[in-house]
């Protein structure tokens, strides 16, 4: 049998809401490194699925930890939302960058790890056990006594599977869908690198797809390539599936692109609900394990926003050695980046629900006339971290 390692903060999974918590915790208190071990069974760089994009919610909270964004990146300075034959564009410099997760994780990761974390990786979790007193956490190599979990191991958590998190009653999360390839492209002549634009077309909602398709430019290695993909929020779960392998092979098709080309990738996202269950004694979900936006699918702003939440209460926990984590719902409820997350969760019950054509049309020349009374409208506008968060600010996304 393997010793039993004991530890304050077990965290499981290196993804940026992971990485996120041991850094705020570390910032408020470096003393607090000696006491956090991160474990994932990836080990880093290593491949993950996401539209990439990080916008000025997530740029803001690595500001505030003193991170400079270091990892390459492609600046989108131009966001255009097209509905068949109906367009328009609003600006930023930039609206949002566009990073591979594998680079902009192993940064986190690397991060972490030089202020003294503790960072086990290639060690999967195979067993998770409550105390009344710990969390027993069994791995591949070790076996470990936590008063604190994290889990931070994305959409399909082994921790929130093992612990039955969806048997109480609340209600089971909502699962959108999305597919991803990748295409190798000149960055000279192909426009969305020249101009800075990324494109989100929702040419398709009438036609049973619940989402959009995606072009993003991005760096692959070093080397250009446009991050294209379908996002199917399944807002309506009652409606039929839409065909997304059909719907992304019909949109690059229009590209002069052959699905049968590239790898094809797929995964699910965790919608946030204001209804869910976000802790138990000694436990506490944070990024994808815990559920983010189902407008766009938004992920990496919201992951980092989580670890600030959860770094403080954990530290709240250790103060007044109180490890029921009952206040951490209400904590998130109050942080103005998910009280962002519940709106957008409000507007894609809603934007989902519209199916017949004058009517999606409609709606889309009222965002239109929206967004012209908005900073957005601006080419040249910088995107700053501000006290409080604008419903302008909503049409800011990755596809993550």
């Amino acid at each position: 049998m393997a010793e039993i390692e004991h530890v304050d903060i077990l965290i499981v999974g290196t993804g940026p809401s992971g990485t996120s918590t041991a850094l705020h915790l570390v910032k408020q208190n470096p003393a607090w490194a000696k006491r956090i071990i991160m474990v994932d069974k990836a080990v880093h760089p290593r491949e993950k699925l996401c539209g990439g994009g990080v916008t000025h919610l997530g740029q803001n909270i690595l500001a505030r930890l003193g991170l400079p964004f270091e990892p390459q990146n492609f600046e989108v300075r131009e966001v255009r939302l097209v509905y068949r034959d109906k367009s328009y564009s609003f600006y930023g410099n930039p609206v949002f960058r566009v990073v591979r997760r594998d680079e902009f994780d192993h940064w986190l990761v690397k991060t972490a790890e030089s202020l003294g974390v503790r960072i086990r990786q290639g060690e999967a979790v195979k067993q998770v056990t409550p105390h009344p007193d710990y969390i027993e956490v069994t791995t591949d190599k070790a076996t470990f006594h936590a008063k604190v979990l994290v889990a931070a191991d994305g959409s399909r958590s082994f921790i929130r599977r093992a612990l039955k998190w969806d048997d109480g009653p609340e209600p089971a999360p909502r699962v959108a869908r999305l597919l991803e390839v990748l295409t190798p492209e000149d960055a000279h002549t192909q426009p969305e690198f020249k101009n800075g634009v990324a494109i989100f077309d929702f040419s398709r909602m009438t036609d049973g797809l619940q989402g959009y398709y995606w072009d993003f430019p991005s760096y692959v290695k070093g080397q250009p390539h446009m991050n294209r993909g379908v996002f199917d929020s399944r807002a309506v779960p009652s409606r039929p599936k839409a065909p997304l392998k059909e719907i992304l092979r019909d949109a690059l098709r229009q590209r002069q692109r052959r699905l049968e080309d590239y790898q094809l990738k797929g995964h699910p996202i965790h919608w946030w609900s204001s209804k869910a269950r976000f802790a138990m004694p000694r436990v506490l979900l944070v990024g994808d394990a815990a559920g983010v936006d189902p407008l766009f699918g938004e992920g990496i702003s919201f992951a980092l926003g989580y670890g600030e939440v959860a770094a403080a209460a954990i530290a709240d926990a250790f103060a007044r050695q109180d490890f029921s984590f009952a206040t951490y719902k209400a904590r998130l409820r109050k942080h103005p980046l998910f009280f962002q997350l519940r709106i957008r969760t409000r507007l894609a019950r809603f934007a989902y629900l519209l199916q017949y054509p004058w009517l999606v049309r409609l709606g889309w020349q009222v965002a239109r006339w929206v967004i012209r009374f908005t900073r957005w409208r601006n080419p040249e506008y910088v995107p700053a971290e501000s006290p409080r968060l604008l419903l302008t600010d909503l049409v800011q996304t990755s596809g993550d």
